[in-house]
């Protein structure tokens, strides 16, 4: 409060003593370069003393180590192991935050959109930075509920693509359309209602999903996507495990 105050009435003096100044008339304008050097504008100590251990905290974070890959993980299509690891983290993680949120939701498919997804992850040592990277966009989880279509004619859309980032759900590419879909090992029911969880870009319609916007109810978990990254592999670097993925079939091709 005290350093506010001595902010607010610098501050004050200043505009004062601007103020007070001989009004003069513009007659005339010369430029010219000046180089700007410490010896021009001198370093503000007492802003330096507020900035710095900021600025000491957010390089140290940055530079944190928090998992280790066994493996270099790249994203491809129809699936690699960085997509399949990034879409079942989501799965997982997005039921974790509705069992804290005191929700009964449990999603059944988990969707992390494939240009959101802007680098891969090299084998070993994994910091908070590289996560930065790898995600640098501030979306948050989010819930649809959709009905059985709706998840079809979704998840002909990423067929269309030629695969993605999915969790929870099995489906063969027949052309442009996704066939034999299986849901926590059952089959599509298009009678029945399913969770998907995903982020708020693509829940808007982005990635050219308008499907989405169709769902029939819309829940906000107030949680950043990459949040739920770095902590998912920060427990598991507590336990001494190593990130690992492999390709399980989940999207595959029609060889008809």
């Amino acid at each position: 409060m005290q350093r506010s105050f001595s902010y607010t009435l610098l501050i004050t003096c200043f505009i004062l003593v601007v103020s007070c100044k001989t009004q003069y008339i513009h007659s005339s304008t010369e430029s010219r370069n000046t180089i700007v050097t410490d010896s021009v504008i001198p370093v503000d100590s007492q802003l330096v003393h507020l900035y710095l251990p900021y600025k000491q905290k957010l390089e140290q974070n940055i530079s944190r180590i928090i998992s280790i890959t066994r493996e270099e993980m790249v994203k491809n299509k129809p699936e690699s192991n960085l997509t399949n690891f990034l879409a079942d983290l989501l799965l997982e993680e997005g039921n974790k935050t509705q069992g804290v949120n005191g929700e009964n939701i449990q999603a059944d498919i988990s969707y992390f959109n494939y240009g959101g997804i802007r680098t891969f992850l090299p084998k070993g040592e994994i910091t908070v930075g590289k996560i930065f990277e790898l995600m640098p966009f501030e979306n948050e989880m989010v819930f649809l509920k959709l009905t059985g279509d709706q998840v079809q004619e979704f998840l002909n859309i990423i067929a269309a693509k030629g695969g993605d980032s999915v969790g929870g759900v099995r489906f063969t590419i027949s052309g442009d359309e996704a066939t034999g879909i299986e849901i926590g090992n059952q089959k599509l029911n298009s009678g029945d209602d399913y969770w998907l969880v995903t982020n708020d870009y693509v829940a808007a319609g982005g990635d050219g999903l308008e499907v989405l916007t169709q769902r029939k109810e819309f829940v906000t978990t107030g949680r950043k996507i990459r949040d739920a990254i770095i902590s998912y592999m920060e427990t598991k670097y507590e336990k001494n495990e190593e990130i690992y993925t492999e390709l399980d079939g989940r999207i595959i091709y029609d060889d008809k």
